[in-house]
């Protein structure tokens, strides 16, 4: 546990055989109530580690609210269990009904296989994904959050911005006065947030560079994320996303110019990734699907910009123009 600043306390909660490492989790202390920010796997280490910084911190149900940044399991993974104890959970909708809703999985499947994702290894990618072993088991009575709410803590109040993109219901929280901004998975210091897309209609990569222009020029001082590096130079490290995924439509490009007629899974089998692997046969399943998907984000991305196309199997077609 350390205070980054007076009343503002990061729980980091460890994530077992994970390369994230851990989840910065948000603990501030407020005149009118307090405020929990993400909760961490669903696992007993991390269970173990909130709990002892709850109780440590005095917060309790009757002067706490939880707010959960968007769905993803080590964000919202102890969400039931807090719920259950009591605690006044706050979550967008979007997400919130997903959380809900367990036959999403199986939709995800559906899609995974016209993605071109290995048939008889689709079992393996689901049981290996941190998200599905590690979710809230159980449903969340919440609280819809829209953008533009605020959370009054009387030292501290917290403007909701919706910022969708990684998730659909994706939200970050700034304090104006003192110029913080709690930014999710929207934006991370040393590694890129992962852009995938897993519904048919979605448009995460279009959704999240619209989302990184809404908060560039907010004028923060301190950035709190939800994994690595607290840092402070927000606008720099959006131009650089920027960047990041100019190159990367540019790379997705060129595989199909190279290679013609991938799906989104022979398109990711082919893009660089920083990853300790040597090859793409070493890649686990799980690791597998979040490559697909943001293969699949950046391939739908182009598609838009009248540069590729699909046919009905979602193989791939260049156009030059």
């Amino acid at each position: 546990m350390k205070e980054i600043i007076d009343n503002v306390f990061n729980i980091q909660i460890p994530m077992p055989k994970n390369p994230l490492k851990y989840l910065n989790s948000y603990f501030i202390k407020g005149k009118n109530y307090n405020l929990i920010i993400d909760t961490g796997l669903n696992h007993p280490e991390a269970e173990n580690i909130l709990f002892s910084a709850i109780e440590k911190l005095n917060f309790s149900p009757q002067n706490t609210k939880l707010i959960i940044t968007h769905m993803h399991a080590d964000h919202s993974g102890l969400g039931v269990k807090l719920n259950k104890r009591g605690f006044e959970v706050w979550i967008n909708s979007f997400d919130g009904e997903i959380i809900n809703n367990p036959t999403d999985w199986e939709k995800m499947i559906e899609f995974a296989k016209k993605l071109g994702m290995p048939l008889d290894r689709l079992e393996e990618a689901k049981m290996g994904h941190p998200g599905y072993r590690y979710r809230p088991i159980g449903k969340v009575n919440y609280n819809d959050i829209q953008d533009g709410d605020v959370f009054d803590l009387g030292n501290f109040k917290f403007r909701i911005i919706h910022t969708p993109g990684h998730t659909q219901g994706h939200m970050c929280l700034f304090e104006e006065q003192k110029r913080i901004f709690i930014s999710g998975d929207h934006i991370l210091l040393d590694i890129t947030p992962n852009i995938s897309q897993w519904k048919p209609n979605s448009r995460p990569l279009q959704d999240y560079l619209k989302s990184l222009k809404k908060v560039r020029d907010l004028g923060v001082e301190l950035v709190l994320p939800g994994h690595r590096r607290i840092f402070s130079d927000l606008k720099s490290r959006i131009d650089e996303l920027f960047l990041h995924h100019k190159r990367r439509l540019k790379e997705v490009l060129e595989i199909v110019l190279d290679h013609p007629g991938l799906t989104a899974y022979g398109v990711a089998s082919f893009m660089s990734w920083d990853m300790d692997y040597k090859s793409w046969d070493e890649f686990p399943m799980g690791q597998r699907w979040f490559a697909t998907g943001e293969a699949q984000a950046h391939l739908n991305y182009l598609c838009e910009q009248g540069k590729l196309n699909f046919e009905e199997n979602l193989v791939i077609k260049y156009y030059p123009n």
